[in-house]
């Protein structure tokens, strides 16, 4: 007989551990996770390379919700050199990861993302993370 864990859905933080608002964003995730029944996947900004180029290139595609422009916009920091592609976004974040803003919440599955600030948007994003569509 063998024993199987139930599979949650998972949601990645791109976060900065030394940010108030980041560390507010995985508290809160945190608390989320119980109730909604989710794994995090956190990638630490201190220890984590820049993000793959299907993940820029996903991430780009949910923040901009239709609008490659907006999602280069929003994944990046505002002092982070102005970017209109997914090929020149990812040039900046491979040159300096730094430049990609955090907290920014992942939902892979349901191909949503959002910038964390102010870290009360989880909230919004975590209340469908386990239903299906």
């Amino acid at each position: 007989m063998s024993f199987r864990l139930p599979k949650f859905p998972m949601l990645t933080l791109f976060h900065n551990p030394t940010s108030a608002v980041s560390t507010q964003a995985l508290k809160l995730l945190r608390q989320a996770s119980v109730d909604y029944e989710f794994n995090i996947d956190i990638v630490d900004s201190k220890t984590a390379s820049a993000p793959t180029h299907q993940q820029v290139s996903n991430i780009v595609e949910y923040l901009g919700k239709g609008s490659i422009e907006q999602g280069c916009t929003e994944i990046l920091a505002p002092d982070a050199p102005k970017a209109s592609t997914v090929s020149e976004v990812q040039k900046i974040l491979d040159a300096n990861p730094g430049y990609m803003r955090r907290p920014l919440v992942v939902d892979w599955n349901k191909g949503k993302a959002i910038v964390a600030e102010p870290a009360s948007k989880v909230n919004e994003m975590v209340k469908d993370v386990g239903e299906t569509e």
